[in-house]
C-alpha cells in the first residue's frame, strides 16, 4: 500500500493522497509480474489524462487534477509497456470525486484487483467472510459505492433453516465490513430496492417460524448513512417476488408467495418522493419472473415467471401514469417461456436479456433447464429474438458491466449423478452488432458451487459475489464467503 503526498500544483491543480491497496486473501497477488502502471483520469468538464509510470513510483504516480466534480482515477497494471507487447494484468478504478478548487482533497481510496480470477479480498486486517452466512439474502450497490447486504437465510448445525435479521455493509475500495442496525424482522427472499437520494426501500419476504414459513407484509426504508430505518404501511404479504424503480424513483413491486403459499396476484407501488405505498390496478400473478427498467427508465419490464400453474408468455411494461403504474402490453412473447431466469441489460439502450432458467411451472428438474437466453425489447424493431447460449442453469445470477458485457454465474444445475446441484460455472460475453453474441468466455470456475448467492457490479468495474448455499444430493452448507472477480479490460 502507497499514499501520495498532497500536492497544490500552478494553475490550481491538485495531485490527490492514492491510497493503492493490493492486498488480497487468495490468488495471485495483484502487483506480481507489474512493470508499468498506467493512470487515467476522467471527469466533469476535463479531457482524459494519461501517463505511464515504473511500478516503483507507486501512488505518488497520479496525475495531477484541476477543479472539477466525477473525477475518476483508473489505474492498471502492465506486465511491460504495451507498445513492448505488455498486457493487462491488474485494474483498480476509484469512487467519483470532487477536487475542490480551495482546501485538502479527501483521500482517494483505490483496490488494485488481478484480472481474471476470484479473490477473496482483505476485509481489515484479516481475512474473514460475512459476518454471518446467507443465501436468499439480497445486496444493494449504493450510490457512494458501498454494498448493502439484508437478511437471507442460513441452515443451522440440525439442517434446518433459520432466518437472518442482521445487515453488513461492504466498502470495495477499502475493504471494510461493517454491520449497521438489525431489520425490524428476520426476513429472506425479499427484495430491496435503491431509490434516490441513496435510501433503499425492503419489501416483504419470508420468516421462518416453529410454525412454518411465513410471508412478510413489512416494508423498511433503510437510510444507511443516517443509520436510520423508516416503516412503509400498505404491502401485501409476500416473498420470492420482484420489484424495480423507474427513473423517477417510484418502485413497482409484483408477483410472489403469500398467505397459504397461493402465488400473489395483486401489484402495488412506492413514492419515494411522497413515501407513499398504492396499488395498482393491473393483476400481476406471477412467481420466478424478471422485473426491470428498461431505455430512459420511464418503463419497467415484467418478463416470463409462473402463475403456479402454467408458464407466462406475456411479456408487460408498466409506466407511471397519474397515481399508479400503468400496464401496456406490446404483444411480446417469450417464443421459450420460462422462470427463475436471469433479467440484464444487454446489447444497448431499452434492450433487455432474459437468460437461463427453467421450463417447468413448479421446481426446477434436471430435464427442464435451460441453456438458452431471448433478447427483450418493448421496440418491435429492437428484438433480435434468440440471445446466447449459457451452461443450462437455473436462478444464476447476471449482471451487466460498465462495457456492456454481461457475466453469468452459479445457480441450480446438473451433478455429476444426474441430479439438481449447485452449479460453479460462468460465462462472460460481449454484445456484438445489432446486440447479438460477438464473443463468450468461459469463466474459471468458483471453488465452491452456489445459488440464491447474489452478484454485484461495482462502481470499480469488479463484481462481487456474496453467499449463497452449496448444495449436493444430502450436503448443504450456508456460505458466509465474499468473493471479487474483475473481468479483463476490453481496450
Amino acid at each position: 500500500m502507497a499514499v501520495a503526498a498532497l500536492g497544490v500544483l500552478g494553475g490550481c491543480e491538485t495531485r490527490p493522497p492514492v491510497e493503492l491497496r493490493t492486498e488480497a486473501c487468495s490468488g495471485t497477488p495483484a502487483l506480481q509480474g507489474v512493470s508499468y502502471l498506467r493512470w487515467r483520469v476522467t471527469g466533469e468538464g476535463m479531457p482524459p489524462r494519461e501517463h505511464f509510470t515504473p511500478v516503483e513510483v507507486g501512488a505518488s504516480g497520479v496525475p495531477a487534477l484541476p477543479p472539477g466534480k466525477g473525477r475518476v482515477v483508473e489505474v492498471r497494471g502492465y506486465t511491460a509497456m504495451p507498445r513492448q507487447g505488455g498486457r493487462v494484468v491488474a485494474v483498480g478504478r476509484s469512487h467519483p470525486f470532487e477536487v475542490p478548487g480551495s482546501g485538502e482533497v479527501p483521500t482517494v481510496a483505490i483496490a488494485l484487483r488481478r484480472v481474471g480470477e476470484f479473490v477473496r479480498p482483505r476485509l481489515g486486517q484479516g481475512c474473514g467472510g460475512l459476518g454471518e452466512a446467507r443465501a436468499g439474502h439480497t445486496a444493494t450497490l449504493l450510490e457512494d459505492g458501498r454494498v448493502l447486504l439484508a437478511g437471507g437465510v442460513r441452515l443451522g448445525a440440525d439442517g434446518k433453516p433459520a432466518t437472518v435479521s442482521t445487515v453488513e455493509v461492504f466498502e470495495p475500495a477499502t475493504g471494510s465490513l461493517e454491520r449497521v442496525p438489525a431489520l425490524d424482522s428476520a426476513r429472506a427472499f425479499h427484495t430491496a430496492t435503491r431509490l434516490p437520494g441513496g435510501k433503499v426501500l425492503l419489501v416483504g419476504g419470508e420468516e421462518e417460524t416453529p410454525e412454518g414459513t411465513r410471508p412478510l407484509a413489512s416494508a423498511r426504508v433503510l437510510d444507511v448513512t443516517a443509520g436510520t430505518t423508516t416503516p412503509v404501511e400498505g404491502f401485501q404479504a409476500r416473498g420470492h417476488h420482484a420489484a424495480a424503480a423507474d427513473a423517477s424513483g417510484r418502485v413497482l413491486v409484483v408477483g410472489g408467495v403469500g398467505v397459504n403459499g397461493e402465488v400473489v396476484s395483486e401489484a402495488e407501488g412506492y413514492d419515494a418522493a411522497t413515501g407513499r405505498s398504492f396499488q395498482v390496478g393491473t393483476p400481476v400473478r406471477r412467481v420466478g419472473m424478471g422485473v426491470l427498467p428498461v431505455g430512459d427508465g420511464r418503463r419497467i419490464a415484467v418478463v416470463g415467471g409462473s402463475d403456479g400453474t402454467t408458464l407466462v408468455p406475456e411479456v408487460l411494461y408498466f409506466s407511471y401514469q397519474g397515481d399508479t403504474f400503468v400496464a401496456e402490453d406490446t404483444g411480446e412473447r417469450l417464443r421459450e417461456p420460462r422462470r427463475d431466469a436471469a433479467l440484464v441489460p444487454f446489447g444497448g439502450p431499452g434492450r433487455l436479456l432474459y437468460v437461463g432458467g427453467h421450463s417447468s411451472a413448479g421446481a426446477a428438474r434436471t430435464d427442464t433447464l435451460l441453456a438458452s437466453s431471448q433478447i427483450v425489447s418493448p421496440d418491435a424493431a429492437s428484438r433480435q429474438g434468440q440471445g446466447p447460449q449459457i451452461f443450462a442453469r437455473s436462478g444464476p445470477c447476471a449482471v451487466a458491466l460498465q462495457d456492456g458485457r454481461v457475466l453469468t454465474l452459479g445457480g441450480w444445475g446438473n451433478s455429476r449423478l444426474g441430479e439438481l446441484a449447485s452449479d460453479a460455472r460462468g460465462e462472460l460475453f460481449v454484445p456484438g452488432p445489432e446486440g447479438g453474441a460477438a464473443g463468450l468466455l468461459g469463466l474459471p470456475g468458483l471453488e465452491r458451487s452456489r445459488h440464491q448467492h447474489t452478484c454485484t457490479a461495482l462502481d470499480d468495474g469488479s463484481v462481487l459475489i456474496a453467499g449463497g448455499l452449496e448444495e449436493e444430493g444430502t450436503r448443504r452448507t450456508t456460505l458466509d464467503d465474499l468473493l471479487l472477480y474483475m473481468p479483463v479490460p476490453l481496450d
